[in-house]
């Protein structure tokens, strides 16, 4: 039985790209599972001033992205022609454009870098878009290994009302994959028995949510980012918050999230921890 929505799309960001393609495949396959809408973006700009612009050079720019986006368009009905899917075609940079989306979407795909990025760049702007929008967003990786058949989360506070679990859970149950999650407590800490004993009793509310679901949870004091190196290279999917407890509120990501951003070798989901307003579907998971 579909799960009803608030019409909240899945978002995939666009631009022709064989990174963004892989990103526009994971979506499709996202709300496919959700039964969920899917919006199709491609951002557009010229890289000069509007003002040296002649209207009809303007014109012919603008035409140059709607046939990307109409390409966009045409892969997802040859994927899963029952999806519903519309594109939205945005002057300005994809940042922004998936940014002003992020507000009214469940979840944003993105490749890990755009059209036109030289390798370096091995996120493009893929920071900016997670550490601004309103809503999940997933950097979608093709994995060098083998499918693991699991989700990977990291928590930091295993709270009831943590939405970061509800996702992870959802992703788990959607690909019949098996969920890890971790417990990041303080590094070195010595004495892990009252945080080990609020953490499984959480974690045992959420099984009963979702008993389909094989769980392993783990507690661990080692270091934050070799636990989720550790996790993500024997994972499909790794879900991880914005921010620790502890990040400064600028820069606006914290360094854990940038690590995993540009080192994970699997699709890496980063959850808002300020800002964001689940949609009713997830509130309800929350408080079932």
């Amino acid at each position: 039985m579909p799960v009803q929505d608030d019409g909240r799309p899945v978002v995939a960001g666009f631009d022709g790209s064989a990174e963004s393609r892989l990103a526009l495949r994971w979506a499709v396959e996202e709300a496919r599972l959700r039964f969920l809408p899917l919006l199709v973006c491609h951002a557009w700009q010229w890289p000069y001033p509007r003002l040296s612009l002649a209207p009809e050079t303007t014109e012919v720019v603008r035409r140059m992205g709607r046939r990307v986006l109409d390409s966009g368009l045409t892969m997802v009905r040859e994927l899963a022609p029952k999806v519903r899917v519309r594109g939205q075609l945005v002057e300005g940079t994809p940042a922004a454009a998936l940014v002003g989306l992020s507000g009214a979407a469940e979840l944003i795909a993105i490749g890990p870098r755009g059209a036109g990025n030289p390798d370096e760049l091995r996120i493009g702007s893929t920071v900016e878009v997670a550490a601004h929008a309103h809503c999940p967003v997933a950097v979608v990786r093709r994995s060098g290994h083998p499918r693991a058949g699991r989700v990977a989360i990291a928590v930091e506070d295993s709270g009831l009302d943590s939405p970061e679990l509800g996702i992870a859970f959802e992703e788990a149950r959607l690909r019949r994959a098996a969920l890890l999650i971790i417990c990041l407590c303080p590094e070195n800490a010595h004495d892990t028995r009252q945080a080990a004993v609020r953490f499984n009793t959480d974690v045992a509310v959420w099984e009963e949510k979702y008993p389909t679901v094989e769980v392993e949870s783990l507690i661990e004091t080692r270091s934050h980012v070799e636990v989720l190196r550790h996790a993500a290279d024997r994972s499909d999917l790794l879900v991880v918050a914005d921010r620790e407890r502890d990040d400064p509120l600028d820069p606006a990501i914290g360094p854990v999230c940038q690590v995993m951003l540009r080192e994970a070798p699997c699709t890496v989901v980063v959850t808002p921890s300020q800002a964001w307003h689940p949609s009713p579907r997830w509130e309800r998971l929350v408080r079932s």
